[in-house]
């Protein structure tokens, strides 16, 4: 080999190692090339000639080696139309700009329709102003299309992916799909809440069915599907109603409130004629715990005066408190009638007197001075004590004459002392005696002197002292408290709640009230309290009503006796007949052009609650009149009788069935197997209705209810589903007092907006709607070569066709070797940086050393010219 041969070697692989570098190079530039395929490079060596006996180099050659089939890493994207292949494929993929034209790509197993033959693994696609799928390179992504109209896809044709549904259309609810537990035991008189769901008609219009509750009786069930804005109701109608009645039950007759009466009597001695009131003596009555008391004093005596005025004061003070006390007293003589404000209502009374203190006064004589020539005859008298009583006397006989001066309550706030008697009595002898004597006071002495000289007095003193017993109150009573009964009698009513019109009517002194049922009621006892309000509703009723569990109890708003007839005969001799009197009655006596009436009240009754005492009373008022028992005798006397109004009511009753309305039963198990499992559904009560049950009820056959609604778009039968029979789940009524409602949904639909689309399971294409559906658009292939490194590259990441990649095959994600398709994530480039880092100090040492044989060569040739000098 010649030196000039070794240096076209060396050139040859500068340029090999040259090309190795532009590999390199535009690999760690699309290094961040989302489905980028590295290039690797494949050296060749070039042999001119080699034998035993001679080789002479030709060089090398650098080939590129493309590395399509070598996975990148995936990376999970936000965007939901982002998708890389795991795997071995590549998607199909057309120039949008080219994209209206059609082409016929022959495959493994046949030709498929596309508009252009592309592929790539770059999947970021987007939505373009078009709607098609298009990458970042500007490819739309081809796939299967579904047929619009009959759903079907179409494998003999790929076509760019084009979202133009952007309206789903509306479904109409055909099933209703309804799990819940019925509670066993209900909170009594409380609804059970009706369930209702969402329907849509054909036109996608939203609808409502409602599902209505009555337990009927023990694991038996009505249930009511209402369908409102429907033609066709799936239960309508009403059924004859079961029987009702009402019944009376015990009649308690009324009683008069009787207000009780207490009579308080003062009693105490009377000395000199005075009543022996005492200053300090307090008197106290006590009502129910409250205390009203008087303190005789010497300001108040003087009113005071006698036991009577006593009892006036203190019932004054009794009817003038505040607040109010709760009985009304009255005062006659000595005594205090002490009436309950309340009739019927009784009170405790207590009465005390606390004496105050007593003093018994005396009279002493003084020594006297005996007359002289120029004066007469002195008598002194003095008077020890200080206080003096009511009813004290005292008395000083002057020669024969007895003077005289008694303490009264009418003067004791005027002349309260000893001094103030001494005084009075010196005026009075004075007054009597003046021509003979002449008296004197000087504090307590009282001085007599004859008035004519040499004359003697003739005097004497004497006390005659108020009582010392301690004046007293006692009570009894004289009309005891008798409590109001008012009358009262109790009503029953029966029939079945859930009823519509039953009427119930009670007529109260013949004024009817009546109640229709709702068919809303759950128990008898809403429908009493409902009886009961309407009595209470009607103010002039003379009753009140109160309703508990199916009874009612009438009750008369006032206290009342049951009231008798009394009348009044005879001329004269007048006889009034009856053994009772009435609250409200009035009797008369009339004598000449004279009528005394006599009206019974609830504050007289104590004194005249018989005939004799009625008679009794007359014979006080009218003159010259006697009585004997029921008898009055006055002469031309007539009486009359004014009977009071009768107080008692009068029940009338009266009950007309109603209708039970139409729904569909239901029936669950009652034995160990069956227990709280739905065991039966009739439709036979439906009445015009449409819904119907399916006839095999068997164990664990599906427990179904079919019903037609019409919204004014035809019929649309809808398939109500309650579980199966005897099985656990769907509808079942087990422990509780509340419903259970787990699912109750349908699978109508309303017309859907366009909301996005997203990739699904299996390379479908998936549209979602705003109504919560979603809809298969297209599906994506995935392609796959015998070749794919041998695949033809084009600028954007794409790969054409070529003959030695061998025909493409579009498969089924999955199947056939291709590889899964990835939603949300893209695929990186396979380029490893720190790889083809190294492989560039390589491919650059390896330049360097070519370089050197060339400089070495040259050096070599110099030397051979070198030859020539």
């Amino acid at each position: 080999m010649s030196i000039f041969g070794s240096m076209t070697t060396a050139v040859l692989g500068l340029n090999a190692q040259s090309k190795a570098l532009g590999h390199i190079s535009d690999n760690i530039a699309n290094s961040s090339t989302i489905g980028y395929k590295r290039v690797d490079s494949a050296f060749e060596t070039m042999v001119l000639q080699s034998s035993q006996r001679l080789h002479e180099p030709g060089g090398v050659t650098a080939q590129p080696v493309f590395m399509n089939n070598i996975q990148g890493s995936l990376t999970q994207v936000q965007s939901p139309t982002n998708i890389a292949i795991q795997g071995q494929g590549f998607f199909s993929v057309t120039k949008v700009a080219t994209q209206g034209s059609s082409t016929l790509v022959q495959t493994q197993t046949g030709t498929v329709n596309s508009s252009a033959a592309f592929y790539t693994r770059a999947g970021d696609f987007e939505l373009d102003k078009s709607r098609y799928l298009v990458n970042s390179a500007g490819y739309a992504l081809n796939g299967w299309l579904v047929d619009p109209v009959t759903g079907v896809l179409h494998k003999d044709q790929v076509a760019p992916i084009q979202v133009n549904s952007l309206i789903d259309k509306p479904v109409a609810t055909n099933t209703i799909d309804l799990a819940a537990n019925l509670p066993a035991t209900p909170k009594e008189g409380e609804k059970v809440p009706d369930s209702s769901i969402q329907i849509f008609d054909s036109q996608g219009n939203p609808r409502t069915v409602n599902f209505k509750w009555r337990q009927q009786a023990d694991s038996s069930w009505r249930m009511v599907l209402d369908a409102p804005g429907s033609n066709t109701k799936p239960v309508d109608g009403t059924f004859t109603g079961n029987p009702a009645t009402v019944t009376f039950g015990q009649n308690i007759a009324g009683q008069t409130a009787v207000a009780q009466v207490n009579v308080i009597t003062i009693a105490g001695n009377n000395t000199n004629g005075q009543d022996n009131l005492r200053i300090g003596d307090t008197y106290s009555v006590k009502v129910d715990g409250t205390n009203y008391s008087l303190k005789v004093t010497a300001d108040n005596i003087g009113s005071l005066r006698t036991y009577s005025g006593l009892a006036g004061a203190l019932a004054n003070q009794i009817n003038s408190a505040s607040p109010a006390a709760s009985v009304l007293a009255t005062s006659s003589g000595q005594t205090i009638r002490v009436t309950a404000r309340e009739p019927g209502t009784p009170f405790k009374l207590n009465t005390d007197v606390v004496s105050g203190t007593n003093t018994t006064n005396t009279i002493v004589n003084q020594t006297s001075t005996a007359a002289t020539a120029s004066a007469g005859e002195i008598d002194k008298f003095q008077f020890p004590q200080t206080q003096v009583e009511v009813g004290d006397s005292f008395t000083i006989n002057v020669n024969g004459t007895a003077i005289s001066y008694t303490v009264t309550a009418a003067t004791y706030q005027s002349y309260s002392s000893v001094s103030d008697v001494v005084s009075q009595l010196a005026g009075k002898i004075n007054q009597a005696l003046g021509s003979s004597v002449t008296a004197s006071s000087a504090g307590n002495i009282l001085s007599i002197q004859a008035n004519a000289v040499n004359t003697n007095v003739t005097s004497s003193a004497t006390v005659t002292n108020s009582s010392t017993a301690v004046n007293t109150m006692s009570s009894l009573p004289s009309v005891s408290s008798v409590a109001g009964v008012r009358q009262s009698r109790t009503v029953t009513l029966t029939g079945t709640p859930g009823d519509i019109g039953t009427q119930y009517t009670l007529s109260i002194n013949g004024t009817a009230v009546t109640y229709s049922t709702t068919g809303e009621e759950m128990t008898m006892e809403d429908i009493t309290a409902a009886l009961a309000n309407k009595i209470n509703s009607n103010t002039s009723l003379p009753v009140t009503a109160t309703a508990q569990g199916g009874v009612i109890t009438v009750t008369s708003k006032t206290a009342a006796s049951p009231t008798g007839t009394n009348t009044m005969t005879g001329t004269g001799t007048v006889t009034l007949s009856g053994s009772t009197v009435d609250i409200g009655d009035t009797y008369n006596i009339t004598v000449g052009a004279t009528t005394y009436p006599l009206t019974i009240t609830n504050a007289n009754y104590g004194l005249y609650d018989t005939p004799a005492k009625v008679m009794q009373y007359f014979a006080s008022v009218v003159p010259g009149a006697t009585a004997s028992g029921n008898t009055l005798t006055a002469a031309g006397a007539t009486g009359t009788v004014v009977d009071a109004p009768a107080a008692q009511f009068t029940l009338d009753q009266s009950a007309v069935a109603g209708q039970t309305p139409a729904h569909i039963g239901l029936t669950f198990g009652k034995t160990p197997e069956t227990v709280g499992t739905l065991t039966n559904i009739s439709t036979a009560l439906v009445g015009t209705g449409s819904a119907v049950s399916a006839a095999n009820q068997s164990a664990g056959s599906a427990a179904n209810v079919t019903f037609t609604v019409d919204y004014g778009f035809g019929p649309q039968q809808i398939t109500l589903n309650l579980g199966k029979y005897q099985k656990p789940g769907g509808l079942t009524q087990y422990a509780g007092e509340e419903i259970n409602v787990t699912q109750l949904v349908q699978n109508g639909a309303p017309r859907g907006q366009f909301k996005d689309v997203v990739f699904g399971d299996n390379g479908t294409v998936m549209v979602n709607y705003d109504n919560g559906r979603s809809k298969m658009v297209a599906k994506v292939p995935i392609i796959t070569f015998n070749n794919p490194n041998a695949l033809q590259r084009e600028s954007g990441g794409v790969f054409i066709e070529s003959e030695e990649a061998g025909k493409p095959n579009f498969n089924d994600p999955e199947t056939n070797g291709a590889g899964a398709v990835v939603a949300n994530s893209v695929e990186s480039s396979n380029v490893d940086i720190a790889d083809e880092f190294t492989k560039m100090i390589v491919t650059q040492r390896s330049y360097s050393a070519n370089a050197k044989i060339v400089t070495t060569s040259d050096e070599m040739l110099q030397e051979v010219l070198g030859l020539k000098r």
